[in-house]
């Protein structure tokens, strides 16, 4: 109990000093695709867009050119295959092995993360499911993309919103 009161200090403090949320980042899309051509071929096509609609977390938006993309502003996704199971074109699909990872690259701004500055923190550490984020020591976080499912854990927790969401290359 302790530790969750001093986390939520630590939270509250950081807010007074935290940047604004980078919106012209790279969008993310859903999960469960193999070939992200096809959102731009189906989704504005696409008009109840039940992939949003079904989404339990509310993550799913569509964009301006209606396409859905990933925000994980207020929640995370925990790749329950609800998108997936409501797409009627199948550009998100279930085959018999379920993509569980979101086709992006999980950085971190080594400028704006407090550990990378010699601040002990480990947020973006301590709530990832797949354990993706390796500290040498207390210090210097790196995500390791091995593991890392682009869940968006990480991104809502870190402080200074040094979670950065990179198209995959």
């Amino acid at each position: 109990m302790f530790d969750l009161k001093k986390r939520e200090a630590f939270s509250s403090l950081a807010n007074r000093f935290r940047p604004t949320r980078d919106t012209n980042s790279f969008l993310a899309r859903p999960p469960y695709n193999k070939d992200s051509s096809l959102f731009h071929k189906f989704c504005p096509e696409c008009k109840e867009k039940p992939c949003a609609k079904v989404c339990e977390e509310e993550i799913i938006k569509i964009d301006k050119e209606k396409i859905p993309f990933l925000s994980f502003h207020k929640s995370v996704c925990i790749f329950c295959n609800d998108c997936a199971v409501a797409c009627p074109e199948e550009t998100l699909f279930l085959d018999e092995k379920p993509i569980r990872k979101i086709d992006v690259k999980i950085e971190i701004d080594i400028s704006s993360c407090l550990a990378w500055n010699s601040v002990v923190c480990s947020s973006c550490r301590d709530i990832c499911p797949e354990r993706a984020i390796d500290f040498f020591g207390i210090f210097r976080p790196t995500v390791n993309m091995l593991k890392c499912t682009a869940c968006g854990f990480c991104y809502g927790v870190c402080p200074p919103y040094a979670i950065k969401i990179k198209e995959r290359k």
